[in-house]
């Protein structure tokens, strides 16, 4: 096992997405994780489509870098087994609705005289406490009630949320990831462990801060601005003369001076209205009206050379097609082909890079596939399956 968690053991008791991309991160980074499921395995391996030779294939992508167990938590010989990987784990990661695990005897209050040393995370839709802590969520919730979809969408239109994408889902897995870290961080100072508590609302509103900060400066709401954001002019796509979109953005006036030139309209920057952002926002339309005519008259790739150029920050829009062949993708290695049970696949690769623990990229087990090898490890070497 290498990378810089190599020695970390975490009890993944989690499904769906949120929990099982947390620990398929955490052993990204070189931890030892052990998935615990179900008898009937994890929803996510059965639904949504597409299937990869009878299993999702977003199954596939969020367990990578894992052992899994499945066993009948119910059932009480299987609850002692796994109270037994949790005395000897540094993690455990929950993402069921609060009360799952302390039915199971699992919850926080159960283990943690077993193992003071535990970091144990419990995230839900909504967070431990308040009028909406039993109830379940998906993703498109977490966006629809933390305000996050309020301001996506198109110009005019009404609320929508990034569609497919599980951002929100993938995020709150990234605020497990960093929640855990700290606890151990802590753990390293005072050798003791503690209770770590998010949720997917938790995350969207977080993410969505800057929008929201919008109305709390102004007292109005803000509205879906399409690609564009509401505090930056321009900052947004536009589309070139080949019908594809290259968004653009101008973060200082020096930027902004900088691109009215590349576009041929010395004549706007030079315009004292629009010499300052806060006098671009307020005449958006004036401003990116004539850009828009201007980015229509040339193919994408020529802007890309001519933005570049004058050092104006800039990007196409692009769908995965030339992206699997793009050549900064392939430099930085930033997909990964692996070969697993169901055949060959390509993921995201791994988001960092390190110089003297480098992570890894491993091939999804198949569910309960070590059951019996991890189970047989343990102290007790007896446990009870149904």
């Amino acid at each position: 096992m290498s990378g810089p968690l190599a020695g970390v053991k975490v009890i993944d008791i989690t499904h769906y997405g949120v929990g099982p991309w947390a620990c398929t991160l955490l052993g990204q980074l070189g931890a030892e994780v052990i998935k615990v499921e179900t008898l009937e395995g994890d929803r996510l391996s059965r639904f949504p489509p597409p299937y990869k030779n009878g299993i999702t294939t977003v199954y596939i992508s969020l367990n990578l870098n894992k052992q899994c167990i499945a066993v009948d938590l119910s059932d009480k010989q299987s609850q002692a087994a796994v109270r037994e990987l949790v005395a000897q784990a540094d993690i455990l990661i929950d993402n069921h609705r609060p009360g799952y695990l302390d039915r199971r005897g699992l919850g926080y209050e159960d283990v943690k005289g077993l193992n003071p040393r535990l970091v144990y995370c419990a995230c839900n839709g909504y967070g431990q406490r308040g009028p909406l802590r039993d109830m379940g969520s998906v993703d498109t919730f977490g966006q629809a009630v933390s305000g996050f979809a309020s301001v996506s969408g198109p110009v005019g239109g009404p609320p929508e949320g990034l569609h497919c994408s599980g951002l929100i889902d993938l995020t709150t897995s990234i605020y497990i990831v960093t929640g855990v870290l700290a606890a151990l961080r802590h753990r390293e100072e005072t050798g003791q462990g503690q209770l770590v508590e998010t949720s997917q609302m938790q995350a969207a509103t977080a993410m969505s801060s800057a929008r929201a900060l919008e109305y709390f400066a102004s007292g109005e709401n803000p509205t879906p601005m399409g690609t564009g954001v509401g505090n930056i002019v321009p900052s947004r796509a536009f589309v070139a003369a080949d019908d594809k979109w290259v968004s653009i953005t101008a973060l200082d006036d020096a930027t902004w001076r900088r691109l009215a030139t590349a576009v041929g309209l010395p004549e706007l920057s030079a315009d004292p209205r629009f010499d300052s952002n806060a006098g671009r926002v307020a005449r958006r339309g004036e401003v990116e009206a004539p850009l828009e005519a201007a980015i229509r008259t040339r193919p994408s790739a020529e802007w890309i050379t001519v933005l570049e150029k004058h050092k104006v920050p800039c990007g196409l829009f692009m769908n995965y097609n030339p992206l699997r062949i793009d050549a900064q993708v392939k430099e930085q290695q930033m997909l990964a082909g692996v070969d697993t049970h169901w055949g060959h696949v390509t993921v995201g690769g791994l988001p960092w890079r390190f110089s003297r623990t480098p992570g890894t990229i491993r091939a999804t087990p198949r569910p309960g596939e070590n059951t019996e090898a991890v189970l047989a490890g343990l102290p007790s070497r007896q446990v009870g399956q149904s």
